[in-house]
Formats: C-alpha cells, structure tokens, sequence
C-alpha cells in the first residue's frame, strides 16, 4: 500500500473514478451495485444498513474494522467523497484556477511531517456560533441530548467549542492508524446511542434523514482538535457538470481548468 491511501467514500458509481490517482480509492456506500474495482462496504464487518442516516461514517467504519489491518503504524489513511477532493495545499476560495483539478490532487503525505491529523480548512460562520448553526438548520430536538450522552469533561468542553464559529466539516480528515482507531473507538459506539435517540423520537425524516451524520460533523472536528495535533488542507468540490457520467465516458474532467471549486466557503449567514 502507498504511504498515504484515500478512500473516496461514495454512493454514486461515477465513470470519473477511473481518472483518479491511484492512492485514492472508491469505496461504495449503501444499497447501490458497484463496479469490480470499487471497494463495497457490504462485503465484510458493517453498518451499512444505517447508511441513510449515517452517511459517509458508514464508510469509515468499514475501514476500521476491515482494512485497519493493511497499514503499517507510520501510514497515512484519508477519507474524501465522490465529489470532494483533497489538495495539495491550503488555497483562498477567491483563488484564481488556471490548472486542472488533477494537478492539484493530495497524492503523497509530504505535508505531514510535523502533524497527527489533517482536517480540512476550517468553514467559517460570520453570524453564528456552531450551536446556532445547527439548530438554524436541523433543530434542537437532539443536540442536547447527545452532549447529555457524554460524559461531565467531555460533554463540557464540547460545549465551550460549539460556542465558537468554525469547524471543520464533511467527516473528511487524514491520519495515522493507531488515531484513526482511537477515533472509531470512541465514535461508534456514541454514534449509535444518538442515531437510536434520533430513531425512538421519528427525528430522521425529510431533510433531517441523516441529522447524525449532519452533528457527528461537528463533534468529529471538536474530537480531532481535542485529542491531536492538527494541520489544515483545502478541498475542491467538482462541480455537478463535470461530474456527469455522459461528460466522463468522453473526457477526463479532472483535467479540465474550471472543473472544481475551492472549499471551504465563507458562510455568510
């Protein structure tokens, strides 16, 4: 295995995967069929039937529990998605794209030497706190009852950090194994207790269906800056468009200037 391997964590089997470098790695998510060379999370030790709520986390825990093994103690292991992209740097969302999304790929770890953990560039709220972000956008049915879950520490401290206003979001990070287990240690079985709240009181429904995943964001990018040392990357989103399968069967959108965005954005809320 690379020193640095990224699983691109996905529902959709788009034809762009087959342009990607080969430390990223597709691994489909949920019910969908996927081709041969996709990683599947039904095959081996999963949760996938929670995928609808849980989102990308369905992914990471299949890495925990079934390809933890493969890596050596001083390897790097990543999560991006189907449309978002690790980069090789931090760069301004204003920044001006005159190269291919490609050239810009994160494609080895040599940004990592004095860091545990990447997450990416923070998303900065201009009007609200974190707390009042979330409960803006998916209520307060069930936030205060998964920092209840926590234990006293914890459940104050992360309170203090949902107080400030940014964080890093999408579930996305980069680190070494022995954090990466750490992690899953912890989250998984909280995870659970809250997706089971969330289930008992009817609170994963229409645009809140996967609210656990939706706060386990923030609580992942408070985990991170808790427990480890961190450093910070940029992302790209690829723009719809571009990530069709009728353009791909034609052309390697990867490599088309003005494919991708620059994240995380400013919220201006």
């Amino acid at each position: 295995m690379s020193d640095l391997s990224i699983y691109c964590l996905t529902s959709k089997k788009y034809n762009l995967f087959k342009y990607l470098p080969p430390n990223i790695i597709p691994l489909g998510l949920g019910d969908n069929v996927y081709p041969k060379d996709f990683l599947n999370e039904k095959l081996g030790i999963n949760i996938s039937k929670h995928n609808k709520y849980l989102a990308e986390m369905t992914g990471i825990y299949w890495v925990y529990k079934n390809q933890i093994n493969k890596f050596k103690k001083d390897d790097w292991i990543g999560f991006c998605h189907y449309r978002r992209f690790w980069l090789n740097d931090l760069y301004n969302q204003n920044h001006k794209i005159k190269s291919s999304l490609y050239s810009k790929l994160l494609v080895d770890n040599g940004k990592f030497k004095k860091t545990e953990v990447i997450l990416a560039q923070p998303t900065k709220l201009k009007r609200e706190t974190i707390i009042d972000h979330f409960i803006n956008n998916h209520g307060n049915k069930m936030i205060f009852e998964a920092i209840n879950i926590l234990d006293g520490e914890t459940a104050k401290d992360f309170k203090e950090y949902l107080n400030n206003r940014e964080f890093s979001c999408c579930n996305m990070f980069i680190t070494k194994p022995k954090i990466l287990i750490d992690y899953c240690e912890f989250i998984f079985p909280y995870l659970l207790k809250i997706l089971k709240y969330c289930e008992d009181n009817n609170l994963c429904t229409g645009k809140n269906t996967k609210l656990p995943a939706y706060f386990i964001e923030r609580f992942t990018s408070f985990w991170f800056h808790k427990n480890t040392n961190i450093s910070y990357l940029s992302y790209a989103q690829l723009n719809n468009f571009f990530a069709s399968d009728f353009l791909n069967k034609f052309i390697n959108t990867f490599k088309i200037p003005g494919s991708f965005m620059f994240y995380p954005t400013v919220l201006d809320i």
